[in-house]
C-alpha cells in the first residue's frame, strides 16, 4: 500500500471540472483501492484542527488524515499527488505526481500567465506528470520543452446519472433552451455562442440560452434570452441536462471538456467545436462546428433543435459513448502512475 499526501489546498473553493476531478478520483479511490491507497489530505493551513470539517465536507465526510504543509515531512507519507493544476508548494523532497490539466495559460493571450512557473516547477520537480487528453500532452510539452512522454495522458470520467429528484428550479418552464456549462470566457467560445443564439434566434424566437454562471461584463445582444443561473449543485444540473434542448460547447481551446461527456450521460445532443481536446472527448457521438464561427454554430442548434431525428440519433450515441469513460478506470490508472514514480 501507498501511503499518498494530496495536495488539497483548493477543495473547499474549486467548482470547475478540476474540483470535479479530484474529489471524484478521491471517491473512487475510497470505494476500490482501499487496499492499495491510504489518503493523507495536505492543507496550507497549520491549524489543520480549525478546518478539518471544511475540508471533510468536500468528501463526504470521509475521515481522512489532514496535515498541514509544513508538517507533511513528518506523516510518514511515501509520495504526494498534485491535482490542480501544478505544484503550489515546492517545499517537498518525497516523490511527486502533478497533474497539468492543459496549456490554456502558454497559449491563449492573456489567460494567466502569471501561473506559468507553477507548470514549470512540476515540471522540473515532479517525477510523473499526468494530463488529460492528447491533444493536452502536445501542447504542454511543446509549452514545456519536455518530451511528450513525460506526460501520461489519461481521459476523465463521467458520473452514472443521477436519479431524477425534484429541484428548486422550474426547469421546464425554460424549456426550450440552450444549455452552457462553464465560465463565460473567450478561450471557451462564449462570445461565438451569443452571437450564434443572435442568428438562429431569427428563425427560433422560443430558444433561450441557459448559463450556470454569470454572464458579467459580456455584452448580451438584445435580441438573445439569457437566463444566468450562477453555480448549480449537482441535482439542479442533471436537471438541466436531462431538459435541455442541447448543450453547447464551443471551446477554442480546452484540456479535454468534461460538460460534454457528462451531457452525454443524459442523453442531451451535444455540439461542439471541432478544436482541441474536443474530438477526444466527444468521438463520433457529438455535432462538431468549427471554432469562432457563429454563422456555423447557429446552423447546427437550428438543425438539432428543428432536425427530431437527428436529435434522436444524437440522444442515443451520447449515453453509450460516454459509458466507455468512468472515474473508476480515470482513479485507477492516475494511481498507477503515481505508484510507478513513488517506487
Amino acid at each position: 500500500m501507498i501511503r499518498l499526501g494530496v495536495d488539497a489546498w483548493n477543495l473547499p473553493g474549486d467548482r470547475r471540472g478540476i474540483g470535479r476531478y479530484v474529489r471524484q478520483i478521491l471517491r473512487a479511490w475510497w470505494e476500490d483501492e482501499r487496499e492499495r491507497v491510504d489518503v493523507t489530505l495536505i492543507v496550507p493551513e497549520w491549524h489543520t484542527w480549525t478546518v478539518r470539517g471544511r475540508y471533510l465536507h468536500e468528501v463526504d465526510g470521509r475521515p481522512y488524515r489532514i496535515v498541514s504543509r509544513r508538517g507533511h515531512a513528518r506523516a510518514g507519507l511515501d509520495a504526494l499527488w498534485f491535482p490542480f493544476n501544478g505544484c503550489s508548494w515546492t517545499n517537498f523532497r518525497l516523490p511527486a505526481t502533478a497533474t497539468l490539466h492543459d496549456a490554456s495559460n502558454f497559449v491563449v493571450p492573456g489567460y494567466a500567465p502569471e501561473t506559468q512557473g507553477i507548470l514549470r516547477e512540476a515540471a522540473q520537480r515532479c517525477r510523473a506528470l499526468i494530463t488529460d487528453s492528447r491533444f493536452a500532452q502536445g501542447e504542454l510539452a511543446r509549452a514545456l520543452g519536455i518530451a511528450p512522454e513525460r506526460l501520461v495522458p489519461i481521459p476523465l470520467g463521467v458520473a452514472p446519472p443521477r436519479p431524477a429528484v425534484p429541484v428548486a428550479l422550474d426547469v421546464q418552464s425554460m424549456a426550450p433552451f440552450v444549455l452552457y456549462v462553464g465560465a463565460p470566457e473567450s478561450r471557451k467560445g462564449f462570445d461565438t455562442l451569443l452571437e450564434a443564439m443572435s442568428l438562429a434566434g431569427r428563425e427560433r424566437t422560443e430558444l433561450c440560452l441557459v448559463v450556470t454562471s454569470r454572464s458579467g461584463n459580456w455584452p448580451i445582444p438584445r435580441d438573445v434570452r439569457v437566463v444566468e443561473l450562477g453555480h448549480v449543485d449537482d441535482d439542479t444540473l442533471a436537471a438541466l441536462y436531462r431538459a435541455c434542448t442541447l448543450l453547447a460547447f464551443p471551446s477554442r481551446h480546452e484540456g479535454f471538456g468534461l460538460p460534454v461527456l457528462e451531457a452525454m450521460s443524459y442523453g442531451a445532443p451535444v455540439i461542439a467545436s471541432n478544436a482541441a481536446s474536443l474530438p477526444e472527448a466527444g468521438g463520433d457521438a457529438a455535432c462538431y462546428v468549427p471554432p469562432s464561427d457563429a454563422a456555423a454554430l447557429a446552423a447546427a442548434i437550428l438543425r438539432v433543435s428543428g432536425d427530431a431525428a437527428y436529435a434522436a440519433e444524437l440522444r442515443q450515441r451520447g449515453p453509450m459513448h460516454a459509458a466507455a469513460f468512468t472515474w473508476q478506470k480515470t482513479a485507477a490508472r492516475t494511481l498507477s502512475v503515481i505508484e510507478a514514480a513513488g517506487q
